[in-house]
């Protein structure tokens, strides 16, 4: 826990001055260390745990993971798979969205979705497809989770071998932020 700790202060110490919001955050540091010191390590961890939402809703959003994968069991756990296909083989991205908003359902229950912008691009960066709002994530949540995964599916059909670079513009639709990613890979017979 104090490695986590020290961890988590030379973090904020060193990414918060940039957001404006460094003061108050390095206070709440202090308190979470004094918790601890104190011998209360269930208070130092809420305090630690509110620091880190406070981070959260004031960070851009950014996808920590994209990878194409075979297998998604779970958050943290997938195989990577390399990224080569054949023309009309589905494509399997797993995702880890960071500093996304919430909203709530009908039901009063939390939620999490995304819109999806694609492009993809050939030889000499050519666009050969674009289209906004190509897919749409939900994840119905029981509060504010932070460790959630995103799986997208996508089908690309008549490509011919090469290489190529698909590009993603994850819209947070609970709020303004977006996080960009590109994943290359490669269509082979």
């Amino acid at each position: 826990m104090r490695n986590l700790l020290t961890g988590t202060v030379l973090l904020a110490f060193t990414l918060l001055p940039s957001y404006g919001f460094a003061s108050p955050l390095s206070q709440q540091l202090e308190e979470a260390e004094a918790l601890l010191t104190s011998q209360d390590p269930a208070a130092a961890f809420d305090k630690l745990d509110s620091i880190v939402e406070t981070f959260w809703q004031h960070s851009p959003m950014i996808v920590r993971k994209a990878a194409f994968v075979s297998e998604i069991s779970g958050y943290g756990s997938f195989k990577v798979k390399d990224p080569v296909f054949k023309p009309d083989e589905s494509q399997m991205i797993y995702l880890e969205p960071v500093a996304f908003s919430y909203g709530k359902t009908s039901e009063g229950g939390a939620i999490a979705s995304w819109s999806v912008d694609y492009s993809l691009t050939g030889k000499g960066d050519a666009v050969l497809f674009d289209k906004k709002d190509f897919v749409q994530l939900s994840v119905p949540l029981t509060k504010h989770n932070r460790e959630i995964h995103l799986k997208m599916i996508i089908n690309l059909t008549g490509m011919k071998p090469g290489d190529y670079t698909s590009h993603y513009v994850l819209k947070d639709a609970n709020s303004d932020k977006t996080a960009q990613f590109s994943l290359p890979f490669t269509i082979v017979e």
